[in-house]
């Protein structure tokens, strides 16, 4: 139950930073708003001021904006979306998407001013890094570390009863004790674990191992001043490091025909929102950074029914210097619109299957 209300939280108000976008934009531009609402029908109550309706509604996931004339029509009326420029429709069209890269921005700025977790290296200065530890980032299958019950994610606090600071000194301990049983202790999800494993012979001729990659983190606090700038270049960095996975995604599919079983949909994101949720909530808004980036750019891509596909049909316009038949262009858009839903589809009944266990064990929590 608490993944769902998280989940849903997280969702719902990304994507109404999303719409509200797109309304705001509207509004400013003089273009007619009919209706924008909070959830998704069925509606339970709304009311009028000055010509718009609000409405709150049952289906508690976002909120949508209804545009005067966004489907092509009202082309009687100045105030359509229809009859705008195309500088005008541009903008409303991308708004939507710049607010989801502002809302990323202002998450990770926020995070770094109050301490965001992120991995440590040389040049990092050591008067803005607290809590400092090791975590396991990658565990070697049928290895010592993997048969013992290391785990991704693990935070190692203590081998043989010293206390750890840095990866450094944990590579040198195991190497110099790789022929003794280790005695880890390690924090999981909050709680502490003892896990004791002896470093095995993976090949031959090379010495016992644990079979485990290491990463020194660390809280980081920025200040004030400087976290505005640590922000900005996260943004632009998840923003290039998500474009390059979907330009991945798209060169897997039509080489292959396979989609990459990285790729999740909202019962894997919830799932994971459920995890990260348990970490802490600097934890939470770092995740909800990246999914609003995420959310931009799908919306951005030149699809049919995304803003990027209705973006270029505008420019498109612009370019022949006449308007596309309605009727087309709506074939598109809906062809477009009822692709992504078998997508997600195909998409959630993966994740159904490959989640299947926690899915169950969270359904016999609720009851």
């Amino acid at each position: 139950m608490f993944t769902v209300i998280v989940f849903v939280l997280l969702l719902g108000i990304l994507v109404l930073a999303h719409e509200l976008g797109h309304f705001v934009s509207a509004i400013r531009l003089g273009v007619e708003v009919e209706e924008f609402g909070i959830g998704f029908p069925p509606k339970a109550f709304s009311f009028k001021h000055k010509g718009i309706v609000y409405s709150i509604n049952w289906i508690p996931i976002g909120g949508f904006v209804k545009i005067k004339g966004e489907s092509g029509d009202d082309l009687d009326n100045p105030k359509s979306f229809a009859n705008q420029k195309t500088w005008k429709k541009s903008v409303i069209l991308s708004a939507g998407v710049l607010m989801n890269f502002l809302v990323a921005f202002i998450l990770l700025t926020l995070g770094f001013m109050i301490g965001m977790p992120q991995a440590i290296d040389p040049n990092t200065d050591t008067s803005l890094i607290k809590n400092q530890g090791v975590v396991i980032i990658e565990v070697l299958e049928n290895s010592a570390a993997d048969k013992a019950g290391l785990q991704i994610g693990d935070r190692l606090v203590q081998v043989d009863g010293l206390e750890i600071n840095n990866s450094e000194f944990v590579y040198s301990f195991i190497k110099e004790n790789n022929q003794e049983e280790l005695n880890f202790v390690v924090t999981r999800g909050g709680e502490e674990k003892k896990i004791d494993a002896k470093p095995e012979i993976v090949e031959e001729n090379q010495e016992p191992i644990l079979g485990v990659g290491m990463l020194d983190v660390g809280v980081v606090s920025y200040g004030f001043f400087g976290s505005f700038w640590q922000g900005a270049k996260a943004t632009g960095l998840m923003t290039w490091q998500i474009l390059a996975a979907f330009g991945n995604l798209l060169k897997d599919l039509f080489t292959t025909g396979h989609l990459s079983q990285g790729l999740s949909g909202p019962v894997g994101v919830a799932i994971m929102t459920g995890q990260v949720a348990r970490l802490g909530f600097v934890y939470i808004m770092n995740f909800a950074a990246i999914l609003s980036i995420n959310l931009g750019v799908l919306n951005i891509l030149p699809f049919p029914a995304l803003d990027g596909g209705r973006l270029l049909f505008v420019l498109i316009e612009k370019i022949r210097g006449k308007k596309i038949n309605e009727k087309v262009e709506a074939i598109f858009h809906n062809t477009g619109f009822s692709l992504l839903m078998l997508l997600i589809i195909f998409i959630t009944w993966r994740d159904v299957l490959k989640y299947s266990d926690q899915i169950w064990q969270g359904v016999k929590n609720i009851f």
